[in-house]
This record gives C-alpha cells, sequence and structure tokens, in this order.
C-alpha cells in the first residue's frame, strides 16, 4: 500500500488504475478456482479418513503447495512449494525494509541500516507465535490502522493540492510500466490456504477474500492517484510515499500505527514459509516448545537479506513478477482446466461454474482461465523479472549491498 503510490507513477495514473481494478477481479476469480481446490481435496480425504488426525483433530495446516500437489502430483507440487516460499520470502523482506522506511521519514537521528537491525530483531521475535488463529483480533487491529493510514495519506494529497507539472497520464516508458505492473497487478494467493485452513466454513473463503480485495482498493486506489497528483515530482523520487508528505502529528501516529501492521503481516505472511520450514525438518506434528525455536534459522535468514537488499520498491515487484503469475493465475487455472477435462470430474465438483454460463458449460471458464495465464506469464513474468532483475543491478551498482542510506532524502 505505501508503495504503490510509487508504483502508479511508473505505470502512469491512467494504466495503474485500469490494472489495480482489473487485477483484483483476476485475483478473486483465480481465488475462487482455490477454494473449489481445497474442498474437493478436504472431502476426499474425510472419505478416505486421512483429515483428522489422532483424537479426532487436525494439526497439520493445509498449504497451496499440498493442495496442488494433491490433483497434480509430486513435481508441481515442488514447484509450487519453491515458488510459494519465494513470494513470502519477498513479502517479509519488505516489512523489515517498510518498518526502519517508515520511522526514518519521522525520526532520522538513525540511518535506516540502524532501523533495519532493530525491526528486523523485533519481528523475528512475532515468528514464534503458533498459528493464524492466534492472529485474528490483532488483524482487526492492523486493519484500524491502514484504514486510518489511507486515509491520512488521501487528506494530506488533497490538501496539499494538485501542483504544476503533473504529467503521470501515461506511463514512464516500457521498462518502468513493467516494473509497475509486476506489483499493481500481482496475485496474492501465497498464504490464502492458510487462512482458508483456519476458518470455520473454509468454503466461504472466496467471498472473504472478494470483499477484503474490494475493500482494500477503495482505498488505496485513491490515495495512490491523490499523491500522484499532489507530489508528481517527490513520488518519482520515493518508493515509500512516507517520504513525500511533511512531518506532522497526524502523520507521527499513521507511521507507527502502520510499524503495527507491518508486524502483524510480518507474523501472516512468516507463518506458511515457517510451516514449509517445520516440515522441512520434520518439526511440525512435535510440541510447541520443540516446533517453535526450530523457526529461527529460517526468520534470521530473512532479516538477513531485508538488511542486503534495502531496496523497499524493486525487491517488492521482483518477487511479485517471479511468483504471482505462477501461483496466482499459471498454476491453478491451468490445473483446473486439466483436472476438470472430464465429464465425471465435473459432475463431482464441490462447486458447479456451469451455472454461470448457461448453454454454454464449463468452456468459457476454460478460455477464461487460459486467456488469463497467457497475459500474466508475458506481461509480469516475462517483461517484468527482466526489468526488475536490470533496476536491482542499478540500485545495487548505486547503493552498493547492506547500505547505511537508501533513498534517505526525507520531508521535513
Amino acid at each position: 500500500m505505501l508503495v504503490w503510490p510509487h508504483q502508479m507513477y511508473l505505470t502512469g495514473i491512467t494504466a495503474g488504475v485500469i490494472l489495480m481494478v482489473a487485477s483484483g477481479w483476476f485475483n478473486i476469480w483465480s481465488m475462487w478456482i482455490l477454494v473449489i481446490f481445497y474442498m474437493e481435496r478436504k472431502n476426499k480425504m474425510i472419505k478416505q479418513g486421512t483429515w483428522w488426525e489422532e483424537g479426532g483433530v487436525r494439526r497439520t495446516v493445509s498449504q497451496l503447495h499440498e493442495v496442488v500437489g494433491f490433483f497434480g502430483g509430486k513435481w508441481l507440487q515442488i514447484i509450487t512449494q519453491f515458488l510459494v516460499g519465494l513470494s513470502l520470502l519477498g513479502t517479509c523482506i519488505a516489512q523489515v525494509v517498510a518498518s526502519s522506511g517508515n520511522l526514518y521519514s519521522i525520526d532520522q537521528s538513525h540511518s535506516k541500516r540502524t532501523y533495519e537491525l532493530a525491526f528486523g530483531a523485533a519481528l523475528v521475535c512475532f515468528s514464534f507465535v503458533p498459528t493464524f488463529r492466534h492472529f485474528r483480533m490483532l488483524n482487526v487491529i492492523g486493519l484500524i490502522g491502514t484504514t486510518f493510514t489511507e486515509w491520512y495519506i488521501f487528506g494530506a494529497a488533497i490538501n496539499h493540492g494538485i501542483q504544476p507539472g503533473y504529467q503521470n497520464g501515461s506511463p514512464r516508458g516500457l521498462e518502468n510500466f513493467f516494473i509497475g505492473v509486476a506489483t499493481l497487478a500481482s496475485g496474492g494467493h501465497s498464504n490464502c490456504l492458510e487462512m482458508m485452513d483456519s476458518m470455520q466454513d473454509a468454503g466461504k473463503y472466496d467471498w472473504a477474500f472478494g470483499l477484503g480485495f474490494m475493500y482494500s482498493y477503495v482505498l488505496t486506489v485513491p490515495h495512490s492517484v491523490a499523491i500522484n497528483l499532489a507530489f508528481p515530482t517527490e513520488i518519482a523520487q520515493q518508493d515509500n510515499v512516507y517520504g513525500v508528505l511533511p512531518i506532522t502529528a497526524v502523520k507521527k501516529a499513521s507511521v507507527w500505527m502502520m510499524i503495527f501492521h507491518q508486524f502483524i503481516a510480518w507474523s501472516l505472511y512468516v507463518n506458511p514459509l515457517l510451516y514449509m520450514w517445520e516440515k522441512a525438518i520434520h518439526t511440525h506434528k512435535k510440541p510447541y516448545w520443540i516446533r517453535l525455536p526450530s523457526r529461527l534459522p529460517a526468520a534470521l535468514l530473512i532479516w538477513f537479506i531485508g538488511v542486503l537488499f534495502p531496496f523497499y520498491s524493486t525487491i517488492n515487484s521482483f518477487f511479485s513478477a517471479i511468483t504471482g503469475p505462477f501461483i496466482g493465475f499459471a498454476i491453478p487455472c491451468l490445473l483446473f482446466n486439466w483436472y476438470y477435462r472430464t465429464p465425471e470430474r465435473r459432475a463431482n465438483c464441490p462447486v458447479q461454474p456451469s451455472k454461470f454460463w448457461g448453454a454454454y458449460g464449463w468452456k468459457p471458464l476454460f478460455a477464461v482461465n487460459i486467456g488469463m495465464t497467457l497475459l500474466y506469464l508475458v506481461c509480469e513474468f516475462g517483461f517484468g523479472v527482466v526489468y526488475n532483475i536490470k533496476s536491482i543491478i542499478q540500485n545495487v551498482d548505486t547503493f552498493g549491498v547492506f547500505p547505511d542510506c537508501y533513498q534517505c532524502a526525507a520531508s521535513a
């Protein structure tokens, strides 16, 4: 959310708004497909007697790669697990970098790297929260903070007014456009199966996901547009929107709310990664006093990479480009087309999409899946990865690794 105004600067306002709205609907569509897969797997496992564990409870958390592997086989599961791990890694790194950048925008008594070290140490402690069920109240508090921040940013931009020199209606060149596309149009399914698994009625997750997406876009689209109109020159130089806003009491309150939100976001995104780690080292069925300390090496690695490459916008965009097209679209959409290719499987599908298509049956659904896959593989993965790698190399050449200061000019 804090990086979206800069990404909209790269794509241009018109293209940015279209990308954000369209990708929202695409994400809701592919999440609906994943809910169908989750429900079908659960139903099959219940019939097989493998869903519930000893004592009639289920301790193992369902994850995206396991659901994909159930229908697509071992190798697709391994590929999906690798991509999900990369996606979660990138998001967790972004929380370390964003927290330090946020605080630096209101307090420059220490370098960004010092703040990254401090926040990284604090975030690692949140890796010991056991499951998503322990985050429900914290999520509500985090949503209050993000809502406050969105309206603060929007209000600050409106108060500042549209500035002379605004020229953000069109993309800022091909390279910048596809770097922006990788973030604004990305798929966000890397930790959704874990959330789905924690619900009492997982079949309703697609509705919860869709409403959440629409709510976030109602907030983020207006503030991204407003910042580009009010600070057209400044937002070109700052990945983090806080870097262009003047220091006020409201901004300070917003910064601390967002830091709290980023602690929650770290916890939400690091947990699926840590579940993978636990399963890899075979501690996932152990008592908590063994499971939780075993997570420490993975959490420390994330902290290290965040300090190594603190390039907020570029890191976000790179990991989105390399993982989002596959885990958000290509894998679920193509797997759906392949698995439900037979009339028998379509007849047993937990949700009957043919009701939405009338006489056309499943063919339009399959066509949409193929079209979305091709669009994301070419635009986000193809062009996005190439241009983001180029941007990372440029940042390393300019700032080096473990930089003490990256985009340190903050508004006074």
